[in-house]
């Protein structure tokens, strides 16, 4: 059995028992002065009561205080004194006018207290619709936008706060304020009747679903996003009304931010599925041209050497087939550079990290590089005494073969390619160097973007434009930094990876 509460009754009746005991006070009060001093007009000190519990308690209070000042007015100052009779008609007058100054008085200090009340309510409710906007404004993620709302709503309204969103058709709890809230059974159907209705639903009172829970509807102009629960944690009996008001207006501004993280989802899935298609589409164009180049000179050269090889001398049978060699080792590293892709997009790459000498790599990749440039002037430069970098070999070594082929794509046959190696503070730069055309501005941007190409049309260099990606992905995985700019000494484009040396 629920224990009774005289905490209401108090609050009911604590005005009334003020205005009397304010009341009498002025009574006892004006008997003194009028004992003691020649006053003509004592009937004004019970101004002082009525004004009083309008100011504090509103028009009930103050039309309780003006009936007693009267009474007390004709019990201590009329006489007979102390008997509840007139015997003067002059008195009744008197009376008279103190009944009239005492309603007005008392109607125009309750309106002023209940315009101060409206007016601190408005203050309140535009303060705590403030304080909620700054807390969800710019909240892209829905958890995080559901906790900062509810958080400003138990604070404003002092109660646990349930957030409820649908989910495969039906009503499910989403967030809560305190974490680990459990809705009984009345709870969830006075929110699924909120939620079909798009009322306000619950509360003891509530004669259809009753629920200690009140619910309102989360919802925009255009749709239902969920319901919204509030549990009162010090008048659990229900809201008052301008706590109403504000619980509504809450709810329908978490319900735009709800709609407006909705819509910036979508906006980011239709980008991806713009990005993917463009992808798909560059790939494809790859595909279609890069990769089936060297395939048909590799089977031209294969036919020809099958159908007509008594035509060929040995000379021309060697460099047919250097030929073929050539094509498919271009063959192999753009199907190399699409498997690297699809593994850094994957996010499978780990690096085997070891301490790697920084000469060894830069020479090691030049070797290997040898077929690529060869024909090039090739220049490198180690700084003596380079601490050791801890990093994985083999995908440092291919990053700077990236950069090696672009540099050979992008620079006149006769330039130099340079490849510089230095100690920057705590770093150590692998610079590559070319005497190409450098890079236009409007390509700076997107220089290392997937299938990317600084040049178009009938200047287009062979490639997938993979490799400058993929060499961003490398050194980023392993925790470096790759930049590219225009030369300032001459013309042509340099490449800076920088790595932390090893600890």
């Amino acid at each position: 059995m629920k224990p009774l509460s005289l905490a209401p009754l108090i609050r009911l009746v604590l005005p009334f028992a003020e205005a009397a005991v304010v009341t009498l006070l002025a009574a006892l009060g004006g008997r003194v002065i009028a004992d003691h001093f020649d006053v003509p007009n004592v009937s004004l000190v019970f101004l002082i009561p009525v004004l009083a519990a309008a100011v504090r308690h509103g028009f009930a209070a103050s039309l309780c205080a003006a009936t007693l000042s009267v009474l007390s007015f004709d019990y201590f100052f009329l006489p007979p004194l102390y008997r509840l009779t007139i015997s003067d008609p002059a008195d009744v007058t008197a009376l008279f006018f103190l009944v009239i100054v005492a309603l007005v008085t008392s109607a125009l200090a309750a309106r002023a207290h209940a315009e101060a009340l409206a007016a601190a309510r408005r203050a309140r409710t535009l303060s705590t619709l403030h304080d909620l906007s700054n807390a969800i404004a710019g909240v892209l993620d829905l958890d995080a936008l559901l906790d900062a709302a509810g958080r400003r709503m138990a604070q404003a309204l002092n109660a646990e706060v349930v957030f409820l969103m649908p989910d495969n058709g039906a009503l499910a709890a989403r967030a809560a304020i305190p974490s680990g809230v459990r809705l009984e059974p009345a709870d969830l159907a006075a929110a699924q009747r909120s939620w079909t209705y798009g009322g306000r639903a619950g509360g003891v009172n509530d004669p259809t679903t009753p629920s200690r829970r009140w619910f309102v509807p989360m919802h925009t102009g255009r749709s239902d996003v969920g319901v919204v629960g509030v549990l009162l944690t010090e008048a659990p009996d229900g809201l008052s009304a301008p706590d109403r008001d504000l619980f509504q207006a809450m709810a329908s501004q978490v319900a735009v931010a709800i709609e407006r993280v909705a819509l910036a989802t979508d906006i980011d899935k239709a980008r991806l599925g713009a990005e993917r298609e463009r992808l798909r589409s560059a790939m494809l164009t790859s595909v279609s041209h890069d990769l089936r180049t060297p395939l048909a000179s590799i089977v031209g050269v294969l036919s020809s050497l099958r159908s007509h090889r008594d035509r060929y001398d040995d000379a021309a049978r060697q460099e047919l087939l250097t030929t073929a060699l050539g094509e498919a080792e271009r063959l192999d590293r753009f199907v190399g550079n699409l498997l690297d892709m699809t593994r850094l997009d994957a996010g499978v790459i780990v690096p085997h990290r070891e301490s790697v000498d920084v000469g060894d790599l830069v020479s090691t990749t030049l070797r290997r590089a040898a077929p690529l440039v060869r024909g090039r002037v090739v220049s490198s430069a180690v700084a003596p005494d380079l601490p050791m970098l801890h990093i994985d070999f083999v995908l440092a070594e291919q990053m700077l073969f990236n950069l090696l082929d672009n540099a050979v794509k992008y620079s006149p046959a006769d330039g130099l390619i340079e490849v510089e190696a230095r100690s920057v503070g705590d770093r150590i730069e692998i610079v590559v160097r070319d005497e190409g055309g450098g890079i236009a501005p409007a390509a700076l941007e997107r220089l290392f973007d997937k299938f990317y190409r600084a040049d178009e049309g009938d200047r287009r260099r062979a490639g997938t434009g993979l490799g400058l990606a993929i060499a961003k992905g490398f050194v980023e995985v392993e925790g470096g930094s790759i930049m590219a700019r225009n030369r300032t000494d001459r013309g042509g484009a340099e490449f800076i990876v920088s790595y932390r040396t090893a600890p």
